[in-house]
């Protein structure tokens, strides 16, 4: 009997954490949308497919520590539409992916830059990226 209700107790409190981090991420969509202006004009969150290439994409990259990237090469590369990734921050924070243009995120980087010093721009061909460092400093390269 006492395993059963040790096993009920852990699902229970699997439960309830994903619970509480589905309501975090939550608050944070609703910040996004009403702190960020025209926000369902210009950006839409990543679906599960683009979640999962995004996921794939960031396990090839090279993090020096979480949220720093070590950068070997520079490729300036036109950008289109790209994939916000927040590297800092709450583990509901790297579960939100933001889809919109690449000039939109940048022009709104000072309401991104409130929740993670280091952002990463992931563009739509998920080869190109664009890493942003908490010096403000803009960094675009490639994964080979």
């Amino acid at each position: 009997m006492d395993d059963n209700l040790k096993e009920l107790l852990a699902q229970k409190k699997a439960h309830l954490k994903e619970k509480q981090k589905s309501a975090e991420i939550q608050r944070y969509k609703d910040h996004f949308m009403k702190n960020i202006e025209q926000f369902s004009q210009k950006y839409r969150y990543a679906d599960e497919v683009e979640t999962r290439k995004i996921e794939t994409f960031l396990s090839k990259l090279n993090f020096v520590r979480p949220g720093q990237l070590a950068i070997q090469e520079v490729c300036p590369y036109p950008h289109g539409n790209v994939y916000l990734c927040f590297l800092m921050g709450t583990d509901a924070l790297f579960e939100i992916y933001i889809f919109g243009k690449y000039s939109d995120i940048m022009s709104d980087h000072d309401a991104w830059e409130v929740f993670s010093p280091y952002l990463l721009l992931v563009d739509e061909d998920f080869i190109h990226y664009t890493y942003i460092n908490d010096n403000g400093e803009v960094m675009e390269s490639q994964v080979s």
